[in-house]
C-alpha cells in the first residue's frame, strides 16, 4: 500500500487525519487546555478561590485539577499531576489519558501546566487576623533613613518568611504600617514577631531589642505584648563619626562588625553592631 507523506512533518503514513499524520494531530490537539492562567490564593494558608469560593487541601495537586476544570478543559483522564509550588506560581506535569480523535487510539500524554498566583487574604484568616495583636515587630534605622532599595529588601525578607511559613500555625501578619522612620510590623503570634524580626536582622546590619508589656490577666496569668525593636545601622564607607573616644572613620561594615580608623591615631578598629550602639557616635555632616 502506498504510503502518503505528512505535509507538517514528512513523514510517510498509511493515513492522514484532516491533513496530517496521527502525530502531528496530536501534538496540534493538546488534551488539556488552560483559558485562564491566574489564580487567586491566601498568602496566609494556601487556599485557592475556585467556583465562587476559598478551597484548601492537603495536596495542592488537588486544587490544580478543580482549576484545571473551571479554567480549562481536559479530554481525557487525568492519571497523575506533580506540582512544584514556587512564590510566583505553580508548574504541573499533567499526565492524561485520552484521544483527540476517534480514528486515533487513546495515549497517555503528558503536558506541562503553569499557573500564576495572585494573592489576597481568604475568609477565614481574614478573620484571625482582626482578632487583637498580641506582637509588632519595630524596624528602624540610625543615623540615615531607610532608603527605597533597603525598604524594599525588608518588606522581600518579610514576604519570603510568610510564604516559608505558609503550612505552619505560627500566627498571622495583621497590618503593616511603611512610616518615614521605618515600619511597624503587626502579629497575632509572638513567635512569629520574634522569627520576623531576626530573620531581617541575620540580613541587615542590625540590633535586636525585645521588651514585654502586660496587656492584661486571662484566666489568672498575665498576658504579655512583646516588642521586637530592629535598630538597622545605616552607616556607609567614608563616613566621619564622633565618639567620647574621639573622632573615627566608618571603614566598612557587614551584618555583624563595623570597621573604623581612629582618625587621630590611624589604629584600626572593630566593633560590634551593639558595641558601636552602646558608645552613642554621632555622625558628622560633610
Amino acid at each position: 500500500m502506498a504510503k502518503t507523506p505528512c505535509p507538517y512533518c514528512g513523514r510517510l503514513v498509511d493515513r492522514l487525519i484532516e491533513g496530517m499524520c496521527e502525530d502531528c494531530y496530536v501534538e496540534r490537539h493538546p488534551l488539556v487546555a488552560l483559558k485562564e492562567r491566574k489564580v487567586l490564593r491566601c498568602k496566609y494558608c494556601g487556599a485557592w478561590f475556585l467556583r465562587g469560593k476559598w478551597m484548601k487541601s492537603k495536596n495542592p495537586a488537588e486544587l490544580l485539577v478543580k482549576f484545571l476544570m473551571e479554567k480549562g478543559s481536559v479530554n481525557g483522564v487525568i492519571e497523575k499531576v506533580e506540582l512544584d509550588e514556587r512564590e510566583e506560581g505553580a508548574v504541573a506535569q499533567v499526565t492524561v489519558r485520552g484521544s483527540p480523535h476517534q480514528l486515533i487510539a487513546p495515549r497517555s500524554i503528558a503536558y506541562e501546566v503553569a499557573v500564576e498566583y495572585i494573592y489576597d487574604v481568604c475568609t477565614s484568616c481574614r478573620e484571625l487576623l482582626s482578632r487583637r495583636e498580641v506582637a509588632l515587630v519595630q524596624i528602624r534605622s540610625t543615623p540615615r533613613a531607610l532608603d527605597d532599595l533597603t525598604k524594599k529588601k525588608i518588606l522581600n525578607i518579610i514576604e519570603q518568611e510568610i510564604f516559608k511559613l505558609k503550612d505552619k500555625k505560627v500566627g498571622f501578619i495583621s497590618n503593616v504600617k511603611q512610616l518615614k522612620s521605618g515600619f511597624d510590623i503587626y502579629t497575632t503570634s509572638a513567635n512569629l514577631a520574634r522569627h520576623l524580626a531576626y530573620a531581617v536582622h541575620s540580613q541587615l546590619p542590625s540590633h535586636i531589642i525585645e521588651t514585654a508589656k502586660v496587656a492584661g490577666i486571662k484566666d489568672g496569668r498575665k498576658i504579655y505584648h512583646m516588642t521586637y525593636s530592629v535598630r538597622v545601622i545605616t552607616y556607609k564607607s567614608g563616613d566621619l563619626i564622633k565618639t567620647k573616644e574621639g573622632e573615627m572613620m566608618v571603614i566598612s561594615i557587614n551584618n555583624k562588625f563595623i570597621n573604623v580608623q581612629d582618625i587621630n591615631s590611624k589604629k584600626y578598629k572593630q566593633l560590634t553592631i551593639s558595641e558601636l550602639l552602646n558608645i552613642n557616635p554621632i555622625l558628622i555632616e560633610e
